[in-house]
């Protein structure tokens, strides 16, 4: 009698238990995000349609923590852009903060400084010591990239600009403009391989560029109670010195909590 009351009560327990679950299951939000490789940030997983990397990683805790999950979907970085400002994705990684998008954007973090000077590409045998220089001269630039208040802001440059990398070293090679400005040096350099161009050089002016690391959530998109519970949960990782033991390389420097 008294097993069978026990085992009565353990399959109570139990089936208490898988429909706690179940609605703990059924409870969880998707969150939608774009990936764009980056490495060794953002990387491919290793199965096909799957996506690693530091900052992925870091981002599905968090969320996984806050009481959501993540749909990833690799998208162009312009159009991940336009789907912020729609409110058809809810997050984007690894986005600079500045003025215009915070009309569209809450950022999220920061969770780390990255170290990312600005460089200059200049072609061969020509100079570009100085500033006086560069205002002299006419400037390629990546459409919708953030580079600095200087590069972004000052009219005095005379810029062109270009959808991507692929299409920036286009216009280089046909003498479009004198320089292009510089933050992601291996995505250039692959774009001029492709090409088989090789008449270039890096200038010797450069600016130093600390770019604090932040998570862009859509101010137009749905669950923007995530916005704070996906703050408090990096931000307690971030103190707890959770983030820092994460990034496996130093590309990133750690936050003082």
């Amino acid at each position: 009698m008294g097993n069978a009351m026990s085992n009565k009560g353990y399959q109570i327990l139990l089936s208490l238990l898988i429909l706690m679950s179940s609605a703990v299951a059924q409870s969880q939000v998707l969150l939608t995000a774009d990936f764009r490789l980056r490495p060794p940030l953002m990387t491919y997983g290793k199965t096909p349609g799957t996506f690693s990397g530091d900052l992925v990683n870091i981002l599905e805790l968090a969320c996984q923590r806050a009481g959501c999950e993540l749909q990833w979907q690799e998208m162009p970085f312009q159009r991940s852009l336009h789907r912020l400002q729609s409110g058809e994705v809810h997050l984007v990684p690894r986005l600079i903060r500045n003025d215009e998008r915070e009309h569209y954007t809450a950022f999220i973090g920061p969770v780390a400084v990255e170290d990312n000077p600005i460089i200059f590409i200049k072609h061969k045998y020509a100079r570009l010591d100085t500033e006086q220089q560069l205002f002299a001269g006419t400037l390629g630039v990546k459409l919708g990239t953030y580079y600095s208040a200087l590069i972004n802001d000052n009219p005095r440059l005379k810029k062109y600009q270009a959808a991507d990398d692929t299409n920036l070293a286009k216009m280089f090679a046909a003498n479009r403009f004198d320089y292009i400005a510089v933050i992601d040096k291996s995505s250039i350099e692959a774009a001029f391989q492709r090409l088989g161009f090789r008449d270039y050089d890096y200038a010797a002016l450069h600016y130093a560029n600390h770019v604090p690391v932040y998570f862009g959530f859509s101010k137009y998109a749905d669950h923007q109670e995530f916005i704070g519970k996906l703050q408090q949960e990096l931000q307690q990782m971030v103190t707890r010195g959770e983030i820092d033991r994460m990034f496996a390389v130093g590309l990133l420097s750690p936050l003082k909590p």
